[in-house]
């Protein structure tokens, strides 16, 4: 007689779902995309639904998208929560009593070390915790798969009975023993959906010592790999809603590889992409009123105020005019020549819907930029606009 090992039923019910991956550019619909799946989801399961982003403005923009689609409303098992929260309050706390042999000792994060060398004993109190019993959040994953394997898997089992969908959002953001993690759940009987975009990998949860090739950037191509064993269904959108056509050829000269779509058309003034002259600035200000983006906090923008274009990753403006760093007013002499380490550029160039402008000490044409004009409240402006 064949015995069946009641442990492993939850992982045989995993065969009734499909992970999902979703590759998909800026403006892509992917938080659109994650929200309209799990109000579905949510509608029919008696269970919990989870949704999980590294930033605050992350879970934001989830809140505020899945209220729009249920007219206003968050769904009461719908549970919108961090990376680290998801972390702390779902894996570590419930299970500290097996690695502190105490319990309500672990309250919440140490992120002064997130990226600082680390001497302690692995697998020690101090190895996880600090003199006030809060977890060093460079290694909150690890603690958390310790416990799952100190507990014989009850940490995951726990997940189990409680979520139905775990949806996360910005996945690029995850490197290190969080992609082990992510491993783990997508052999589970919980449904995974991941959406992100490589471009975009400005962020990271914490800076590993290994597994630097899975996490990150590289984490859409190493989960590839595990397609069939994790069972992944990967999709790809390469075309975006967000922004005209100009700014999705500008975006591919940043970013070359896996080029992208403008899909969006407009008929609004001064549409495209353009060189602007310093002097004129304080009249195209006035009259188009554009969001202003600077690479970073060292970017001189004559008093006006900015985002770094890190802090803008998510958001959709109407018009957007950044004051270029030095790498990025080379790249706008000749942008064949390309960017290194592009990420944060293209989060910055994908942000606008209607137009993406530069300013410049001088107009100087290129294969790429030629001599224009826009009307500003009757009077022609000297621009260069970008041609492909």
């Amino acid at each position: 007689m064949i015995q069946t090992n009641v442990s492993n039923i939850p992982r045989i019910l995993k065969m009734q779902y499909d992970n999902t991956l979703v590759l998909a550019c800026a403006g892509s619909g992917k938080t659109y995309g994650m929200c309209n799946d799990s109000r579905s989801l949510s509608e029919k399961s008696t269970k919990k639904i989870l949704m999980l982003s590294y930033t605050h403005k992350g879970i934001y923009s989830i809140k505020k998208e899945y209220a729009k689609q249920n007219n206003g409303v968050l769904d009461k098992n719908v549970v919108i929560s961090t990376w680290f929260q998801f972390i702390l309050k779902e894996l570590i706390r419930p299970y500290q009593r097996i690695f502190l042999e105490k319990i309500s000792q672990i309250r919440s994060f140490d992120f002064s070390r997130m990226y600082g060398a680390n001497y302690e004993k692995k697998n020690t109190t101090s190895y996880f915790l600090n003199r006030n019993n809060d977890v060093k959040a460079n290694r909150a994953s690890e603690f958390a798969l310790l416990l799952n394997k100190l507990s014989d898997g009850a940490v995951l089992k726990r997940l189990e009975e409680t979520y139905a969908c775990i949806y996360i959002d910005e996945l690029q953001d995850l490197v290190g023993k969080d992609i082990e993690l992510l491993e783990l759940l997508f052999l589970s009987s919980i449904k995974i959906y991941c959406v992100g975009d490589y471009k975009q990998a400005t962020l990271k949860t914490h800076n590993p010592k290994s597994d630097r090739k899975k996490g990150g950037m590289y984490v859409f191509s190493y989960l590839e790999t595990c397609r069939d064993s994790h069972r992944i269904n990967i999709v790809k959108n390469n075309t975006s809603k967000r922004f005209v056509s100009d700014i999705a050829n500008f975006a591919n000269l940043v970013y070359p590889e896996e080029p992208i779509i403008g899909a969006l058309e407009a008929e609004e003034p001064a549409t495209g992409v353009f060189q602007i002259l310093q002097t004129d600035i304080h009249d195209y200000i006035q009259h188009l009123k554009p969001s202003i983006l600077k690479y970073d906090v060292k970017t001189p923008t004559l008093g006006y105020p900015s985002l770094n274009f890190g802090v803008s990753k998510g958001m959709t403006l109407e018009r957007v005019l950044i004051f270029p760093n030095k790498p990025l007013s080379t790249f706008l002499l000749d942008p064949s020549k390309g960017l290194k380490a592009p990420d944060k550029y293209y989060v910055g160039v994908t942000r606008a819907k209607f137009s993406l402008t530069f300013v410049v000490e001088k107009l100087k044409p290129n294969r790429y930029f030629f001599e224009d004009s826009i009307n500003l409240g009757g009077n022609n402006i000297r621009v260069l606009k970008f041609k492909l």
